[in-house]
């Protein structure tokens, strides 16, 4: 028995030093970092911590599925030994290749690049020499001859210090070190501990924000509107100083913006202002968004960046490029939004910079925000100096909230009273339910209407741009895989939204090839506002007008994500890493032939914004 507990006591050790060795690699992520403007004395205390606790977490793996069976099964301590070594080695060298991958493409080993790796063409991105088989033997070598030290070391001290019970108390402790400091720095936006984090591959910590904010502690929507105080940014957003020939004369900026809207119901039918109006002005017909849900649709439409890039941008105080600009040319900026600007933290992300921004609109009910945020634009329209320049932001929340009363369910029936979830099934006839979601869309086209008819009424059409569009689409199972609104997949009916872009002296008509989301904040930018930089500079997008390829679009945010081709195909990397890829119909295509070399290229555009 005392022979078991030598060995367990022994391999304990080593399992110690193994936490220390990979805490080093660890803390080698952040320290290749471009800046490291951002930490303080704080972060470095929690970032050593974490580095301690998630190296004490993939150091026990060997030890407690290999070393600690073998030892109780009486194993040679040799043989006990071996089995850790080769344990030790694989979990160090997985995470030193993970750092490699992590400073090429800034995102840890996934299902990405294991398709990189395996699929075709990935010869093309991989050129392997000579020399480098011999320098990734070294780097082999290397860790096997550190990992055999180790043992080495163990075998010597193991035996005489009584490292069990205070080792396992270390371990506990800088754990909860590091999480008690992590939940401390979410409530209270400490930029050092919250953007380290990030660094540390597949570290997900604690939070409690939402239990602090029903105890009283902290006050969720005055947090959102928190900005964070540290200096420095990790992304190039632009890419280079903005150079402005400014216009003549300004012109007014008006974008409406739909919450979930389906790109179907862009008909005279049941859009019958908004349709009249795209008679007037630049229809894209193959308009797709930059996410599926609202936080992603909406940082894309005013960045022309993907929402992958929401935490560095809110890290850095990085506004968009467009609302910056917009104030330095002297605009009135104001919003007019039917739910909350703080949640998403929309006030915070787009507009810090604004002030007296409306932020809520009051009403009991959707449809009364809604009817109220369009009197509020309306009443201020009236007010308006009509010599300075403004840009406003009309977002109504109707088609989102799919709610109505019964009395003015009366344009497209059969529909629905309310929306029945429970009812959906993917054998059931969607149209009551699609005609109650129509109904809410007619209601906010009557809306807009108004605001159409009042920049004609006042004649500022001559002078004003109008931008008419959705934050992300709304799906009623066209796929048929039983899919209900957004945030499920990235098909079309949940990303693809119309767009209609006037501007005095516009060709009216069709445009029908694709465009996103991202070309909106470039062509506001260089076609109003005057900016002379080339569209890659300012965004992910070109200009609307452009008709070249945008394939590869990426949609999503950093967890969830999605390339999608031209011909549909979805290649969608999910949370947990891996990659499913699917035809534009939803169909899953298990033995899909996926372009390494392509695929390569288009990681490589996603993260380009980075320094």
């Amino acid at each position: 028995m005392s022979t078991t507990k030598d060995k367990i006591r022994t391999g304990f050790v080593y399992y110690l030093l193994s936490t220390v060795l990979l805490a080093l690699v660890f803390m080698s992520y952040l320290l290749r970092a471009t800046s490291l403007e951002f930490m303080d004395a704080g972060g470095w205390v929690y970032y050593v911590a974490s580095c301690l606790s998630h190296g004490a977490l993939f150091a026990a793996l060997p030890f407690l599925l290999l070393y600690l069976p073998a030892a109780l099964l009486k194993a040679p301590r040799g043989v006990c030994g071996g089995l850790m070594c080769a344990g030790e080695v694989v979990v160090m060298t997985l995470f030193i290749v993970n750092a490699f991958v992590y400073n090429l493409y800034h995102f840890h080993i996934n299902g990405l690049v294991i398709d990189l790796l395996t699929g075709p063409g990935a010869t093309e991105i991989f050129v392997f020499s000579p020399w480098l088989y011999a320098k990734i033997g070294l780097y082999l070598a290397g860790i096997i001859a550190v990992c055999a030290a180790l043992w080495w070391v163990a075998r010597r001290i193991g035996g005489r210090w009584r490292l069990w019970p205070g080792g396992l108390w270390a371990v506990l402790g800088v754990t909860l070190l590091a999480q008690g400091m992590h939940i401390y720095a979410a409530a209270t936006l400490k930029r050092s501990v919250l953007e380290s984090t990030g660094y540390l591959p597949y570290y997900f910590p604690l939070r409690m924000n939402s239990t602090f904010e029903r105890w009283g502690w902290i006050d969720g929507d005055e947090l959102s509107l928190t900005q964070f105080t540290s200096e420095g940014a990790s992304v190039a957003y632009p890419q280079h100083p903005l150079e402005v020939v400014p216009p003549d004369s300004l012109l007014n900026i008006v974008v409406i913006g739909i919450d979930s809207w389906n790109y179907r119901t862009m008909t005279p039918e049941c859009t019958p202002n908004i349709y009249a109006f795209s008679q007037e002005a630049e229809n894209y017909t193959q308009h797709i968004s930059s996410s599926n849900g609202t936080r992603g649709g909406i940082f894309g439409l005013f960045t022309g960046v993907t929402s992958y890039y929401w935490d560095s941008f809110e890290y850095a105080n990085l506004q968009p490029l467009l609302v910056t600009e917009l104030l330095r040319q002297g605009y009135e900026v104001q919003t007019y939004p039917s739910a909350t600007l703080t949640g998403p933290p929309f006030a915070k992300m787009l507009f810090a910079d604004v002030k007296n921004l409306n932020v809520t609109t009051e009403g009991k009910t959707v449809y009364d925000r809604d009817c109220q945020l369009t009197r509020n634009f309306l009443s201020d329209l009236e007010k308006r100096d009509s010599v300075k320049p403004f840009f406003s932001f009309l977002f109504y929340d109707l088609p989102h909230a799919i709610e109505l009363s019964k009395d003015k369910l009366y344009h497209f029936q059969p529909s629905w009273e309310y929306a029945d979830y429970t009812k959906l099934n993917n054998d059931m006839d969607p149209t009551p339910f699609f005609n109650l979601y129509r109904n809410c869309v007619w209601t906010v086209d009557s809306l807009a209407g108004q605001v159409i008819d009042a920049l004609k009424q006042k004649d500022l059409l001559k002078n004003t741009v109008v931008m008419i569009t959705g934050d992300h689409g709304q799906e009623f199972n066209e796929n048929h895989k039983n899919y209900w609104g957004h945030w499920a997949n990235y098909s079309r009916p949940q990303t693809g939204v119309p767009m209609i872009y006037y501007y005095p002296g516009c060709e009216a008509g069709d445009r029908n090839y694709r465009t996103t989301h991202y070309d909106v904040s470039t062509t506001l930018l260089k076609q109003v506002l005057g900016v002379q930089n080339p569209p890659e500079d300012l965004s992910m997008g070109r200009m609307l007008q452009d008709s070249t390829s945008r394939d590869w679009h990426v949609v999503g945010n950093d967890l969830f994500y999605a390339f999608i081709l031209n011909d549909g195909t979805i290649i969608e990397k999910r949370g947990a890493g891996n990659v499913v890829v699917f035809d534009k119909h939803m169909n899953q295509l298990d033995d899909y032939p996926l372009n390494a070399k392509q695929l390569n290229d288009a990681i490589i555009r996603l993260n380009r914004f980075y320094k």
